[in-house]
């Protein structure tokens, strides 16, 4: 995301000295993910066999990280990477003997 915030609301301060912004006031995305799983069991004989289908971030949703906070650079305000994985799909056979 390019701007996630105008940098030009902000002054940086003098040097050697706080701001006078509050604290808190830059927050990232909130984390969202959505995980589904399906199991189902067959009995082999006297073996169950159960086969596993697992979705991970089932809506592939993407969660942002922290934007870059210093104004005086040219990548400030912006948000280059995501704290969520992208949507992960596995199948499995659990036999048990």
């Amino acid at each position: 995301m390019e701007l996630w915030f105008d940098k030009t609301a902000f002054v940086l301060p003098a040097l050697f000295n706080y701001g006078n912004s509050g604290g808190g006031i830059l927050r990232e995305d909130s984390y969202k993910t959505l995980d589904f799983s399906l199991f189902k069991q067959f009995q082999i004989g006297n073996h169950p066999l159960q086969f596993r289908a697992e979705v991970f971030n089932l809506t592939n949703t993407p969660s942002f990280n922290a934007p870059n906070t210093a104004i005086d650079t040219a990548a400030g305000g912006r948000v280059t990477s995501t704290a969520s994985s992208p949507r992960q799909m596995q199948f499995a056979l659990k036999y048990e003997f």
